[in-house]
């Protein structure tokens, strides 16, 4: 039986038909379907930082506040959790910046517990067996993930799957990146980490809704990037089906979306084209909305050549700091894994570059896009191209 993925266009969020395709959605998966008042379902955000709705780096209110008002007429607001792991940032302060607050609140909804945790293990690990996540978006009988459609200056796209990294708390993030510090590693950490929340959920459902409406284009996932009119609606029960055909609509590179390519080679979700069943839209319909791929972005040779730490320093740029932009608030510092980049009070941030692993964690959380990619060493540009 093939996946079904639903795909449709809509202008703005002021397009009244987004309600419509989205009660569509859910009566046609039928997630909603065995539940009742006394279920618990768990709705899965994107907060990356505190960025406004309109720098498209978060999940948008009026895409919450259109699923709560799906999931409030069947289930009870006090069984409904909301939430995410940011990156640097206390929960609330995201969530309050990100205007999905003024959401949570109007329909009474709870928030994550970020100091619930459990261990779920990879039953068939790549790299990887044990991770330490969030109780609560573990223990529940529906998820609900809403991810932007994004690209990404380390993974490519970031979208369905990858928004599962929320699973683990804020700091511990970066933490992973130095633990697999190429982008093959972390491709398969991700999945490893996707499989063990699968293996954990025995088979109850996970609905992803990813927006890319207003989508982020170039350096992103963070103020780097550029909002994109992207006028896209994708949901699907498989994740990793979602992040196929979004590359495609996206117009992308699939073989450098590597988190999908592997996902796919260990059978983890489907990412055959020709096995998902697209419902609503066709990829063609989209063929004007082309995303600016992320710079450098690297191919499948580039990643096998990557696994030598060694090569990095010679082959890959590192992150630049925009002294005029530069508020010098430190966040760089805090997220960053190899502790790499420092900050002397009243100065700016400062690089190792040698022990730099370009995992860009500094990037995707600086609030002002004060860092930028230098230029790629000639030697990276003939070797990785």
């Amino acid at each position: 039986m093939k996946t079904k993925v639903y795909l449709y266009r809509h202008p703005n969020y002021d397009d009244s038909t987004i309600i419509d395709n989205l009660n569509y959605i859910f009566n046609d998966t039928k997630v909603l379907d065995n539940l009742n008042e006394n279920s618990k379902v768990f709705v899965k955000l994107n907060l990356l930082g505190p960025f406004e709705p309109s720098q498209a780096c978060t999940t948008h209110p009026v895409i919450l506040d259109l699923v709560l008002s799906i999931l409030t007429k069947r289930i009870s607001p006090e069984n409904i959790i909301v939430g995410d792991n940011p990156a640097i940032r206390d929960q609330l302060v995201v969530l309050k910046k990100t205007k999905l607050l003024d959401v949570i609140k109007k329909y009474g909804v709870k928030i994550l517990n970020q100091t619930d945790y459990l261990v779920i293990t990879c039953n068939n690990p790549n790299k990887f067996k044990e991770f330490e996540v969030s109780k609560e978006i573990v223990q529940n009988d529906l998820i609900i993930n809403l991810p932007k459609v994004k690209t990404h200056s380390l993974a490519y796209i970031t979208c369905a799957e990858k928004n599962f990294f929320g699973l683990i708390y804020g700091l511990n993030k970066s933490a992973w990146h130095t633990r697999a510090p190429n982008p093959n590693e972390f491709g398969q950490a991700i999945n490893d980490l996707f499989s063990a929340f699968l293996d954990s959920r025995n088979g109850k459902p996970i609905l992803s809704i990813a927006d890319g409406i207003l989508g982020l284009e170039g350096e992103g996932p963070g103020a780097g990037g550029i909002p994109k009119n992207g006028e896209i609606l994708l949901a699907s029960l498989d994740p990793v089906s979602l992040d196929r055909v979004a590359v495609e609509v996206m117009g992308l590179d699939y073989k450098r979306s590597f988190i999908n390519t592997i996902a796919n080679e260990r059978k983890i979700g489907n990412g055959e084209l020709n096995d998902i069943e697209i419902v609503g839209k066709e990829i063609k319909d989209f063929d004007d909305i082309k995303f600016l791929a992320p710079k450098d972005s690297l191919s499948n040779v580039g990643l096998r050549i990557l696994r030598i730490k060694a090569l990095k320093g010679f082959l890959l740029e590192h992150p630049k700091i925009n002294k005029d932009k530069c508020i010098r608030c430190g966040e760089c510092t805090r997220i960053c894994p190899q502790k790499t980049m420092v900050i002397k009070k009243g100065k700016y941030p400062s690089l190792k570059v040698r022990n730099c692993i370009r995992c860009w964690c500094c990037a995707e959380v600086c609030p002002q896009n004060a860092i930028s990619k230098s230029k790629r060493p000639l030697i990276g540009r003939i070797v990785l191209k």
